[in-house]
């Protein structure tokens, strides 16, 4: 039987100059630890996740795209700042290592309970912790000890801070992901501009 279903999540996209300035730290990082249990992530891929769906059947794109839609309509662009390099859960055994953002997160934190909502009525599961806007560079593998945790803990520790760099969020994406060999691959099935004007408050 032919799987009608496609793996999906909503995001928003991140300029160029932003993505070419975390691929500049990420390399600073890889080159303070070299290790095959830490899984680095293209710069291509990098993105704010508001929603990851899972599986959505593809008669429901549509629908997903419309309430996508009716949310961006009523929500105006937001200046963020990515800035501080961290690690989840800790810097002293990360899982993750993570850029955060700053700016108007408040409106994005609004826009992302929106999504939640309006597609926890087409049967998506609600989130259950905190929406926290945040960028990931790199993941480790469960299988990966605690040395190799370590050393990316003080890796991040001693990197230089992010440079500053202030960007419009100015769209949201639909987006389909793809688990391939050479890793994850992302396609834009929906580019949804938020367009509600900040003078009618």
């Amino acid at each position: 039987m032919t799987d009608h279903t496609i793996r999906a999540f909503v995001a928003i996209e991140l300029p160029e100059d932003v993505r070419n300035t975390l691929e500049s730290t990420i390399e600073h990082l890889r080159g303070s630890i070299a290790s095959a249990d830490i899984k680095w992530v293209p710069s291509a891929n990098i993105h704010l996740t508001l929603k990851f769906l899972g599986r959505v059947r593809m008669e429901q794109t549509d629908e997903v795209r419309r309430r996508l839609m009716h949310v961006c309509e009523a929500t105006p662009p937001m200046q963020l700042e990515a800035h501080t390099l961290g690690g989840f859960p800790s810097l002293r055994s990360p899982r993750v290592a993570w850029v955060g953002l700053s700016g108007d997160t408040s409106p994005l934190a609004s826009l992302a309970n929106r999504i939640d909502e309006n597609l926890g009525e087409l049967g998506f599961a609600l989130e259950t912790r905190p929406f926290t806007p945040h960028l990931t560079l790199a993941r480790v593998r469960q299988e990966a000890s605690n040395d190799t945790r370590s050393a990316l803990g003080n890796a991040i520790r001693e990197c230089a801070a992010v440079t500053r760099i202030a960007f419009a969020a100015d769209a949201v994406s639909l987006m389909r992901s793809e688990l391939r060999p050479g890793g994850a691959v992302y396609t834009r099935i929906a580019h949804l501009p938020l367009t509600r004007s900040l003078r009618a408050g």
